[in-house]
């Protein structure tokens, strides 16, 4: 960074999925990082796409991240919520160690772990999933 001058605002890259077809867990959905500075400043665009109710949304994340030019200048990774494309959960804990990024978890309101676990039992992996999320 040679004769630049320094922007003193924090980046964070805040990530969420699109639109998808519940229970096709036969398609990927699109996942949109954003980057910005300072709540301000848009700085970059960065994307991937994860299987609808997989499991590949961590590995994909940690690439995602690990890829990026900005990451070098990331202070901080937001979800709004604990999973991708439906139930497809993220590993909060290991994408912050593969990355060595601190993860912010947004959640607007209180979830209702009940019926979150009695909707993620019918899905492949159940005690997996249910094992990351109680992580």
């Amino acid at each position: 960074m040679k004769n630049q001058e320094l922007k003193s605002e924090i980046r964070v890259l805040g990530i969420d999925d699109g639109p998808f077809e519940k229970f096709d867990n036969r398609k990927n959905v699109l996942v949109v990082g954003v980057v910005f500075r300072g709540g301000l400043y848009f700085e970059g665009l960065v994307s991937t796409k994860v299987r609808v109710d997989g499991l590949n949304a961590t590995r994909k994340i940690i690439d995602l991240i690990n890829r990026s030019k900005f990451k070098p200048q990331l202070q901080a990774v937001m979800f709004d919520g604990i999973s991708l494309g439906g139930f497809n959960v993220l590993d909060v804990e290991k994408i912050y160690k593969k990355t060595n990024i601190p993860v912010i978890i947004i959640m607007r309101k209180k979830p209702n772990f009940e019926r979150f676990f009695k909707a993620l039992k019918h899905t492949s992996k159940y005690k997996l999933r249910k094992k990351i999320i109680e992580k």
